[in-house]
């Protein structure tokens, strides 16, 4: 046996394995051996058919299972012991095969392998990047405050209409029989509320419940149908307010912070304006992430400089992937390079960072994500709580896209804090609707005709990007 290389390109190489039937007899002789032990033949027991029939029959693709295996674990081999890191897998070149199965004697392989570029990065391109933290407003403090009180409050009923109420109602449709409903002005628009402040009891309002509401599920709540059926539901009509349910928020008292938060946490005003700011500010991580991560893996594309086997990714592409043709594949080329590039260096700063994240890690983050999203905060709860969140997370687990998921969200936050520890960026602090600002400033100003068109991620999308946070897609 014997393997040569040669280089043909650009991080391009052709390995070439020779076999002689020394390399290979006495594994087919095997392997013939064992299959003999198996076959049933008509005329002869089980264990007994002669060899010569066995070879005749099962000789040729016997061969080419051996000599399959072979060179693949001998082209592994080759590859660890000369430690030449490969992008894709090999390419075998048919056209230049040599041996013939029927008539076994020398066999030729030949195989165009791409060579894996070594990268340096340069983190210094990027420290005069800001990282930002959004940093909550009073605004939104109160606001946060004033909600929790709501949901901990109690209704009353009164006689005058006031914002967030309430009302019980007689609907009387312009044609059809009148029926009751309740109507929630938080489901109506913001712009449309004013129409009912002020109102008494037993007052009557005409609506256009096509206008009036927030979207199609309030309005089909409303008028007890369903979404699909609205085209056929009444559209003007008369209401009468039969009742007013104000929902007066809590007093901040022992009653109100023992419910609140029943972990005796948080017992007067400060410290629950303080855990309302972080909070907030919390739910503004990913945001800011996104923007400073993105930000700098453009920069460091941009500094980096890195050589591909062009010619071997596309011929790697037009073999494996039915997207691609010899008429497409030069016209894509372009973007599949980018991406490609972006993988590298999303692995180097992984191995430069030392990311490592196992099952655990992956437990944890489903937990953090079910405390979040079911009690608004990361924080350790009671037991009959935490109960609760193992049984969701243990069912999460059974679903491969939601561990999937997981790890990617789980990878970008360790890639993220991995760039931080790395550049040591400067710490911008600014509020929610400033930061939006300036990002989109920088967007528009990176995005016009005169500027060179980036390679990279546009910063419009990262913009759009921000504004949703890295959500956990998981079926809960």
């Amino acid at each position: 046996m014997n393997i040569t290389r040669e280089q043909i390109g650009t991080l391009h190489e052709q390995i070439t394995i020779t076999f002689t039937p020394e390399d290979y007899r006495l594994a087919v002789d095997k392997s013939l051996k064992t299959l003999q032990h198996k076959i049933q033949e008509p005329g002869f027991r089980q264990g007994h058919v002669p060899m010569g029939i066995i070879n005749k029959k099962y000789g040729k693709s016997v061969l080419v299972d051996e000599l399959s295996k072979m060179t693949n674990d001998k082209m592994i081999n080759f590859l660890q012991e000369n430690h030449i890191n490969i992008l894709f897998e090999p390419i075998e070149k048919l056209d230049t095969t040599i041996g013939d199965f029927d008539n076994p004697q020398d066999f030729v392989f030949t195989f165009e392998i791409g060579i894996r570029p070594e990268l340096s990065i340069d983190y210094v391109k990027a420290n005069k990047i800001d990282n930002y933290k959004i940093i909550a407003t009073e605004e939104e403090i109160n606001a946060e405050e004033h909600n929790l009180r709501k949901r901990l409050g109690k209704f009353a009923s009164t006689e005058e209409v006031a914002a967030e109420d309430m009302l019980l109602t007689t609907v009387q449709p312009e044609e059809g029989e009148e029926f009751t409903s309740s109507l929630v002005l938080t489901y109506v628009k913001d712009d449309q509320v004013k129409k009912f402040i002020g109102k008494k009891l037993h007052d009557t309002i005409k609506i256009d419940t096509t206008t009036i509401f927030k979207s199609d599920y309030e309005r089909s709540t409303f008028l007890k149908t369903k979404v699909e059926d609205l085209e056929n539901a009444p559209k003007k009509v008369s209401i009468k307010i039969d009742a007013i349910h104000h929902m007066e928020p809590a007093e901040l008292n022992d009653e109100f912070f023992s419910k609140a938060f029943p972990d005796g946490s948080i017992k007067d005003e400060q410290a629950l304006k303080d855990n309302l700011k972080q909070q907030i500010e919390l739910r503004y991580v990913n945001d800011a992430n996104i923007i400073y991560r993105n930000k700098v893996m453009d920069c460091l594309l941009e500094n980096t400089t890195i050589d591909l086997p062009d010619n071997f990714i596309k011929e790697y592409l037009l073999r494996n992937d039915n997207k691609y043709n010899k008429d497409n594949i030069d016209e894509q080329y372009e973007n599949i390079r980018k991406s490609i590039l972006f993988q590298l260096l999303e692995d180097k700063i992984s191995q430069d960072c030392q990311i490592n994240i196992d099952r655990d890690a992956v437990v944890n983050y489903i937990k953090d994500y079910i405390r979040m999203s079911y009690f608004g905060s990361t924080t350790e709860m009671e037991k009959e709580q935490e109960e609760q969140i193992l049984r969701l997370t243990t069912e999460m687990m059974k679903n491969q896209e939601n561990v999937k998921n997981a790890y990617e969200n789980l990878f970008m936050e360790k890639l993220t804090e991995g760039l931080k520890k790395q550049i040591n960026p400067k710490l911008k602090e600014i509020d929610y609707q400033s930061f939006i600002k300036e990002i989109t400033q920088v967007a528009e100003n990176d995005n016009k005709p005169q500027k060179t068109k980036s390679a990279k991620t546009s910063k419009k999308q990262q913009t759009k990007e921000s504004t949703n946070s890295e959500q956990l897609s998981l079926d809960l």
